[in-house]
């Protein structure tokens, strides 16, 4: 799938999603994240905080031993992707060296954790859980600091 089209039907799904007539989960459900608007985030900052709430339910499916809800891990994985890109590729910081493609690598590996998801793949869901932050997050957030001393 063309990663264009993947983003506006990633967009589509996160729209339809805001305008459903269904009740919104209860909020101790695993599956209670908010759908992210489809818009452009102010800056960088604004666009990384909109990962914060998904990311919950991603850290909470990992500790969970048994029943992964596949659906709000799928859900939380697209809505970090989605998240990632509105803010990394209009925000690149160019000091940082590799930023975006750290950012991209983030992104794709959250979008197989997504498809993982989606096609019931509970054991490969978490094991790509447990390298998300190791291997993608903590390097870009390193090489941030890094560059800013």
């Amino acid at each position: 799938m063309h990663p264009s089209f993947r983003l506006s039907f990633v967009a589509a799904l996160v729209l339809a999603a805001c305008s459903s007539n269904t009740p919104d989960p209860s909020p101790t459900s695993p599956s209670a994240t908010k759908p992210l608007a489809p818009s452009l985030p102010k800056d960088l900052k604004a666009g990384m905080k909109a990962i914060e709430e998904p990311w919950k339910v991603l850290e909470e499916g990992q500790k969970q031993s048994e029943g992964l809800d596949l659906a709000a891990m799928a859900t939380a994985a697209d809505a970090c992707a989605f998240a990632m890109h509105l803010a990394y590729d209009p925000y690149e910081d160019k000091e940082v060296p590799n930023f975006a493609q750290f950012a991209r690598e983030a992104e794709a590996a959250l979008q197989k954790m997504a498809a993982a998801a989606r096609a019931g793949r509970a054991a490969a869901v978490r094991e790509l859980g447990k390298s998300l932050q190791e291997q993608h997050c903590a390097r870009c957030h390193d090489a941030v600091e890094e560059a800013r001393g």
